[in-house]
């Protein structure tokens, strides 16, 4: 019960971790950046609470997956950056989209 019991805190500690992490992750690199499958439509509906992500690509397990865009719960002092493709002297990589951090006010001159 004990190993179970550490198990389960350490999980917690690196969702916790991963959710509120603002460093942007990158993917393999490619010879060719890869096309959106579906057309990115701007959402210019607004929602007091909700936020839109845009379609973009997440890397799992050292792979691009496509993730169709969304709404997402507002987070208090941060604003969504949307990933966007590098290239680089090897190619090109995704840097996948992250929440940054933002002064109060200008979050509040942004939202409210």
């Amino acid at each position: 019960m004990k190993n179970f019991t550490q198990i389960a805190v350490i999980g917690i500690i690196v969702l916790c971790a991963v959710s509120i992490s603002t460093a942007q992750n990158t993917g393999p690199v490619l010879a060719e950046k890869l096309e959106a499958p579906e057309q990115i439509v701007k959402q210019t509906l607004q929602k007091r609470a909700l936020i839109w992500i845009d379609g973009q690509w997440k890397i799992e397990n050292n792979q691009y997956i496509w993730a169709s865009g969304h709404w997402e719960t507002k987070k208090i002092g941060y604003i969504f950056i949307n990933g966007k493709w590098e290239q680089t002297s090897k190619g090109w990589v995704w840097k996948e989209g992250y929440w940054k951090k933002i002064d109060f006010n200008k979050w509040m001159s942004l939202y409210a």
